[in-house]
């Protein structure tokens, strides 16, 4: 009998360990270039965030390169706006399992035909 709780406690306390090193607190590098659909010009100050979470966001620098530190192991939706381009939102889910924690996209921004 004190063999089976015994082994009932080394159960639940490797279980607590197990899920105490999981996805909580990992963190990735979202990044990554935003061009015109039709030219391939590279987009400067395209607005990047997410919605649900105040600190992701940043704007594309002078090469249209974007990055964001600190996306948290969830699913994400990344709008892409500017004045003139229809809003993209590219959707992905970081599982925290990314040995080195990276994320790199090219995003392809259409005119939008209504501001003409």
């Amino acid at each position: 009998m004190r063999k089976i709780v015994i082994l009932i406690i080394a159960t639940i306390v490797c279980t607590a360990i197990f899920i105490s090193c999981g996805t909580e607190g990992k963190t990735t590098i979202f990044s990554g270039r935003v061009t015109e659909a039709d030219t391939s010009v590279y987009l400067v100050g395209v607005k990047v965030y997410e919605k649900s979470h105040a600190n992701l966001s940043t704007t594309t620098d002078h090469k249209g390169y974007f990055k964001m530190d600190g996306v948290s192991a969830e699913e994400h939706n990344i709008y892409f706006e500017k004045e003139g381009f229809k809003t993209f939102v590219f959707n992905f889910e970081y599982t925290g399992s990314l040995e080195h924690p990276l994320i790199s996209q090219h995003i392809i921004l259409e005119k939008d035909p209504d501001c003409d």
